[in-house]
């Protein structure tokens, strides 16, 4: 199991979570906003959830943040585990360890975003997201956390981390 990369499994669900939040809490806010209320409300209509949708977003977006929060400590821990080799090797003068680093700091803006999020709508009912919330979650970590899973994805397939690890001997290609 500890031959291959452990990080890549542990992403998915903290980026899921992070796009659900962000989403929910602009939905949650556009519904409020009396130029695009009617249009929101046409779309919880539309999905057949105009009974539920605006008073269950907040609560959605709160307990995906809290989500975020449980699913992003081990994709933080292997995360870290997985750059230190490069680190050590390369030091963070390679471009490659620039990006690693680069991801690692953009992913840490989400949890810390997220983490503020939570502690900040705990107390409020109906979990209110605040306009900040909304700021946080929507405008910076939404499109931070879609960035951040593409310098990951670059990290892979452009330099191989995490690739060719395993015990199997890599055998070049053959030209045909």
């Amino acid at each position: 199991m500890f031959q291959h990369p452990t990080h890549p499994a542990t992403v998915h669900f903290p980026v899921t979570f992070s796009v659900l939040t962000g989403a929910l809490d602009l939905l949650t806010f556009l519904s409020r906003q009396p130029a695009t209320a009617k249009y929101t409300y046409q779309l919880f209509s539309l999905l057949a959830l105009d009974d539920l949708a605006p008073q269950l977003l907040p609560q959605l977006s709160y307990h995906t943040t809290r989500a975020l929060l449980l699913v992003s400590v081990p994709a933080v821990i292997t995360g870290a585990i997985e750059v230190m080799p490069l680190i050590k090797r390369e030091g963070i003068s390679s471009k490659k360890a620039r990006t690693a680093i680069l991801h690692a700091l953009l992913n840490d803006v989400t949890v810390v975003g997220a983490l503020w999020n939570w502690w900040t709508r705990r107390d409020v009912e109906g979990y209110t997201p605040s306009d900040t919330n909304v700021f946080l979650s929507g405008v910076v970590a939404l499109p931070v956390t879609v960035y951040a899973a593409y310098l990951g994805g670059h990290l892979v397939y452009q330099y191989g981390m995490g690739v060719g690890r395993g015990n199997a001997p890599v055998k070049p290609k053959k030209n045909e």
